[in-house]
């Protein structure tokens, strides 16, 4: 594989790998039981996406899901205000954070349609979390279509008991943040608080999917609170870089505190790889930067305002980072 160039915005993340094409029901495995008398949540990622596949098949001969064509084009011109759960205040344990995540954290199935093949195909493609009854929030880019890696595709909200409910349209956009917030009826899910103001030195909290490995608990610190400049004419969006392991499918995944707030939603994985010293001397190396959108830009999307529109198809991705050098490629997978 040819190197990407230096200082390189590496995959917005939701998962990358093709998956495996769905067949026809035969028998639904569950897919997470508690096996013993604590209640212990054991997932069989297989069982999981299978099933999660024959629902999804099962929706869309039954014409309920909707393509990210129309999703696109009638995105609405503004948002209203939806109504935010109350911060939560009490310290938790780890155990205890994990318990509440998985209970409002859904799996995002992405059932595709290949650009050449034009085959449907579905995967666990990426992560989101209860905003409020029925509303969503996720990373933008996985609601756009990428050309190069799927002619048109159809989303649903897949439960940790493996329950798939449609996701019907983008209530709320960011383009310049890389957050919106989607409506999944009939799916309430106890809504997570979402909490402005995090400080460098945190501790954070995550839970995702990376590369089709679902509920997947990380923790780490916030590194840093940066800008990104989107372009010209935008402000720029609120960032912060984090400790907390994730990989492509984590997309969307909430950030919490140790209450349970969520203080930011993962979107990217920045590569710096390879640069020059002050001599001018070549220094080989790679430094990662885990990208998270900031609470305050979820929240912006929960008030009355003008939505950005939702990319169809995907444009040609524009520099975002400062430090990477003009004319560089990106890399976008799902």
């Amino acid at each position: 594989m040819e190197k990407l160039p230096s200082f390189l915005l590496i995959p917005l993340l939701a998962a990358s790998a093709l998956a495996q094409q769905t067949s026809q029901p035969d028998q639904l495995i569950p897919a997470a039981v508690p096996v013993d008398a604590s209640g212990r949540f054991i997932v069989d990622d297989e069982a999981y996406e299978k099933q999660a596949g024959q629902a999804t098949e099962q929706l869309a001969k039954d014409g309920k899901l909707v393509c990210y064509t129309a999703v696109a084009k009638t995105a609405p011109p503004s948002h209203p205000e939806t109504a935010v759960a109350r911060l939560a205040e009490k310290t938790l344990s780890p155990t205890e954070l994990a318990e509440v995540l998985r209970k409002s954290t859904v799996a995002l199935g992405l059932r595709y349609q290949e650009p050449k093949s034009k085959k449907w195909r579905f995967m666990i493609g990426a992560t989101a979390f209860a905003v409020a009854p029925g509303v969503f929030s996720t990373s933008l880019h996985v609601m756009t279509l990428d050309p190069s890696v799927m002619r048109e595709a159809q989303a649903v909200a897949v439960t940790s008991e493996g329950a798939v409910f449609p996701v019907t349209g983008v209530l709320a956009a960011s383009d310049r943040a890389d957050t919106c917030l989607v409506s999944v009826p009939g799916l309430d899910l106890p809504p997570l608080p979402i909490r402005p103001g995090v400080r460098t030195g945190e501790p954070v909290w995550c839970m995702s999917h990376p590369d089709g490995f679902t509920y997947m608990f990380t923790s780490g610190q916030v590194a840093r609170i940066s800008r990104e400049r989107w372009d010209e004419k935008h402000e720029p969006a609120l960032r912060i870089e984090v400790t907390a392991e994730y990989c492509p499918g984590s997309s969307g995944g909430a950030l919490v505190d140790s209450a349970g707030n969520v203080v930011g939603q993962v979107s990217s994985i920045n590569n710096y790889d390879g640069f020059s010293s002050g001599d001018g001397k070549s220094v080989n190396g790679i430094v990662s930067a885990r990208t998270c959108t900031a609470s305050e830009e979820i929240l912006a999307l929960t008030r009355p305002g003008p939505n950005e529109s939702v990319p169809l198809p995907t444009p040609t991705p524009k520099p975002k980072s400062r430090h990477r050098p003009s004319g560089g490629g990106e890399e976008k997978s799902r």
